[in-house]
This record gives structure tokens, sequence and C-alpha cells, in this order.
């Protein structure tokens, strides 16, 4: 290890208290779905005290356009802005893109052992939503910059740091920023990976099925068309398919995973009152599909097993299912593990830990497939997790895997970028 990494990880061992502090901070900001705004000032003001060039926006559906695939979640962002700050570079080195989303899901009304905006330290650990989802890492990322400033050190390529909103709904923030021309030679999105690389990302869609049935009353039920019975239908088909996939759709990188590309349903609505027949039931879930699968494809595999169902059945043949695909898309996307950038990481991992990293596709989707697709940017994605806690109670992350991670993206700048003593 050289000189100026050594000096780099000694400031970031250094500014252990105000890594952990800052986590702490951002957390108590409950930046859910259109309540971003008082985090991003948060994180503006740490941007700005690094002196770089900050830009502030709220994105726009005209900035969705340039993935056809984008599924709006709501009518606009209007109080949900973009941050972005840019580290300007002497010249002749390469850029990187530093990514991550400032939007949580919502925290739930249960199970949390403290509130879950108090940003607790607790047994070498920070709680709160968003802790592992991925405000630690978002951090991770100013820190890895500032230690390298605070050491003099002069990086000749351009560090641009993202915080964007709507990736729990599809991705809204990471595309806005791409369309307003943010795009580098490498990104790296720390989210909540355990410390494994990803240089592949799944993606994900969400679904609704409408099945229509004929009102009736319960005594005289031969009269209507139970829509829950014939819904069952088409779950048990959508079970089949599931299966299907499970066993035939494989990838190098989701070994270790038993079943990465699935189906789940997680609504089912249908029904007004028990001694009536049911006329209609809303079914609506998330499918994931494989880096090598496009989204138009993944669709067009779910959708003619569903009409299969449908053809076996007499009501379902004349009353076709209604198939939507709404509120969330993330596309999937994929760089070569043997990718500059992917080794590069792999190198400083080795050196923080000690060991080999573990190369592996996300289990979820992420901004990497815009930023890859869109953006035209190489994507890795690594953070510190624990991705196990992502959208439970008690959300935490462990304070030195946040350390060892800013540490990595650091040298990971560092030789990315090239640098001036």
């Amino acid at each position: 290890m050289n000189d100026a990494k050594v000096q780099v990880i000694k400031m970031i061992e250094a500014n252990k208290n105000e890594i952990v502090k800052t986590v702490q901070e951002l957390i108590k900001y409950p930046s859910v779905m259109g309540e971003e705004k008082e985090a991003q000032i948060y994180f503006s003001d740490l941007l700005r005290k690094l002196s770089l060039n900050v830009d502030v926006w709220e994105p726009t559906m005209e900035d969705m356009k340039i993935n056809p695939d984008f599924l709006a979640a709501r009518d606009h962002f209007e109080g949900s802005p973009n941050v972005v700050g840019v580290l300007k570079g002497k010249g002749g080195g390469k850029s990187i893109l530093l990514n991550g989303h400032m939007d949580v899901v919502p925290d739930g009304d249960n199970d949390w052992d403290d509130s879950p905006w108090s940003g607790k330290l607790a047994a070498g650990k920070i709680y709160g939503r968003g802790a592992s989802d991925m405000k630690g890492g978002i951090i991770a990322n100013v820190m890895a910059v500032k230690a390298i400033m605070d050491s003099g050190i002069q990086l000749k390529g351009d560090v641009i740091i993202e915080s964007v909103i709507g990736e729990e709904t599809g991705g809204a923030g990471t595309l806005s920023a791409i369309s307003r021309g943010y795009k580098a030679d490498g990104a790296i999105v720390p989210e909540p990976t355990d410390m494994q690389l990803c240089p592949v990302s799944m993606g994900v869609t969400w679904f609704r099925i409408i099945v229509k049935g004929l009102a009736a009353h319960a005594a005289t039920s031969y009269l209507g068309v139970n829509a829950i019975i014939k819904a069952s239908m088409i779950l048990q088909k959508i079970n089949e398919f599931e299966a299907k996939i499970i066993k035939e759709k494989k990838h190098e990188l989701y070994k270790h995973h038993p079943a990465p590309f699935s189906i789940n349903i997680g609504i089912i609505k249908g029904g007004i009152f028990p001694t009536s027949v049911p006329d209609e039931v809303i079914i609506e879930g998330r499918m994931s599909f494989t880096p090598d699968e496009e989204i138009s494809e993944a669709r067009r595999g779910f959708e003619a097993a569903v009409y299969e169902a449908a053809e076996k059945d007499d009501w379902l043949k004349e009353h076709r299912p209604i198939i939507e695909w709404f509120g969330f898309c993330l596309n999937s996307g994929s760089v070569d593990k043997e990718h500059p950038l992917v080794k590069t990481m792999a190198d400083n991992y080795k050196s923080i830990k000690g060991n080999e990293p573990d190369i592996v596709g996300t289990p979820w989707g992420t901004d990497a497939g815009a930023l890859i697709r869109y953006g035209n940017t190489p994507t890795v994605v690594f953070g510190p997790g624990p991705g196990g806690t992502a959208h439970k109670a008690n959300e935490h992350v462990d304070v030195d895997k946040l350390v060892e991670t800013t540490k990595i993206i650091a040298c990971t700048i560092l030789d990315w970028c090239g640098y001036e003593r």
C-alpha cells in the first residue's frame, strides 16, 4: 500500500467519530417519498463545506424519457430535490461517480426498540430507518472524498457525489441526474451488499392483475362468478411459472442465491361482503429478472403464463385478466467481473480486509441498471450493509464495516482518478 493510501486511511480512522455522528444526524431526517427535502438540504450543506460545486434541482417527468420502461409512482417531484456535488480534478485522470439514494421506505408501526429516526449508537451499530439502506453508504461516499481532500491530495479525475431521490420507487432521481448530464468513467453505488462486490444488478418490476367475476348473493351464488376462485387459478399458474424460472434461469454471479429470480405476490384485494359473490380481485406483486434478460422479454413470459391459465377456464377465456405494469421498474445492468473498476475495488478490498472479496450479483434492483444502460457508466454496487436489515425494524449499519467501506471507496478513488501529492 502506497504512502497516499496510508495517509488517507489514517485520516478516515481519525474521522471515525465524525463519520458516525454524520450518519446519526442524517438518519434523524425521515426522508420517505415526498419528504426528502430537509435531508437533502443537510446533505447539500455537507458538500458545500467541502467546497464542491453543488447542484440542487427537482426532477421532472421529462427527465424520465431516457428510460422507456420507467413507471411513475407519483405525479410530480416537487419538494424532492436531487443533490450533486462535483470535485473537479486537475486533468489527465478518469472520472468517478458516487451515487446514493436519500429516500427511505416507511418506518412501519411495530417492532422498533427505539424511534426509527433516533440514529442510536449501541454495541458498535447505528440504528434507524435508512441506516443500512442507504444513508450509511451515502456518508461513506462523502467521507472518502473528505479524507482525500484533508490529506492534501489533488485528484486528476473528477469526482461526482450524488444523493438522489426516488430509488425505492423506480429510480427517478438517478434518471434525472443522467438526463442532466452526470455521467462518468465509472461509478460506485454503496447499497447494503454486506461488503460484497456486485458488478451485476438484477431487474425488478411491479405488476397488477385484475380478475373479473360476476356479483351475486351468496344464496344464489350459481348466478354469479366468484372472482376470488378465478384468481386462485391465476395464482396457481404464477406459482408454477415461478418454479420454472427458479429452475431454468441461472446466472454465474447468483450461484450463492437459492432463488434470485422470483415472483412475490404482495397484495390481494377482493370482495366487499361475506354474503356477496365478489366480482373483482386485484393481485399486485413483484417480479425480478436476470441481467441477461430484457424487461420486455421478462414481461412477455409472465403475461403468457397468466393468459395460458385463463385459456383453460371458460369464464376467464371470455373475460381475460387485465395485466398492468405499474409504480416500480428498475432495469438490470452488469459489467464484466474483469472490468478494471471491479479489479481496482477488489485489490483495495484485499489491502484493507486481508482477503479476497466475494463477487456476486445484487439480490434486488438498484440504480446501477440506469447508470449502466442510460448513463453509459460502468457501475459496481458495494456497501457496508447489512442487507438483511434493510426495510425491517431495527435497521442498522455496523460502524466497523462502515469505516472499512469508506477506506475501500477512498483508495479506489485514488487509483481510478489518479492524483498528485
